[in-house]
């Protein structure tokens, strides 16, 4: 049969391991889910294909523009040099004509040049974005069945932890639990350790030579600098 010391060490040590497994099945849990990164990543994918369609409308737009002032300059051309027209300020208006189409054709081959450029440019962002997003989306799909596995596992570890320390308390005195469950909540959760050595376990400080021989005839002593339970391993 374990001494009191003993029972609340054990105890100590379940609680520990469980609350590592839980701050651990917290991050799992976390990385089962879709990371920021990877969020932030699928919205730079879509930002960019709306780049894309936006200048693709835009391109789509100037070349139907440019066809239709084209298809305009080549026919006012051929009647401006068909000899059909023998009035001058007819052929002067014509001319005049003509030439502000050619200045309108420029401008907007220059534009659509623009467009093109941006427009291609743009699709390289979104051909960047896309394997970034990929490489992302492989990575966290690669760890998904093993962080379900670790999951499992935590979870099936934490159900034993419960069982062992429900059967444990039994063993423990109202007081001693009482005890016990104030020191968690004011130590960060470490209420019981062991001497080591000359020292405590939980401080560092050297404990008083009274405490050692109370340790040793009763195996559980409290730490007079940081207040812990001390008890022999």
């Amino acid at each position: 049969m374990m001494s009191r010391g003993e029972y609340l060490y054990r105890l100590q040590c379940l609680d520990s391991e469980d609350d590592a497994r839980r701050r651990r099945l917290t991050e799992v849990e976390a990385a089962l889910r879709e990371s920021e990164a990877l969020k932030e990543a699928r919205r730079s994918v879509e930002h960019a294909q709306a780049q894309v369609r936006k200048l693709a409308a835009r391109q789509q737009s100037l070349e139907l523009e440019l066809k239709g002032l084209v298809d305009k300059l080549s026919a006012s051309e051929q009647r401006l040099y068909s000899g059909v027209l023998k009035n001058p300020k007819e052929m002067a208006d014509l001319e005049a004509e003509v030439a502000a189409l050619n200045r309108r054709r420029q401008k907007l081959e220059d534009d659509l040049l623009e467009a093109m450029i941006a427009r291609e440019e743009a699709e390289e962002t979104l051909n960047k974005a896309r394997k970034h997003l990929d490489h992302l989306e492989a990575d966290w799909s690669a760890r998904q069945a093993e962080l379900t596995a670790e999951q499992q596992a935590l979870r099936h570890r934490l159900e034993e932890l419960r069982e062992a320390r429900e059967v444990l308390l039994s063993d423990i005195s109202p007081g001693d639990l009482q005890v016990y469950q104030n020191l968690r909540r004011r130590k960060g959760g470490l209420a019981v350790v062991t001497l080591q050595g000359d020292v405590c376990g939980g401080c560092g400080i050297a404990v008083s030579p009274s405490l050692k021989w109370q340790l040793r005839q009763e195996g559980i002593g409290y730490c007079s600098h940081c207040e812990r339970i001390i008890v022999m391993q």
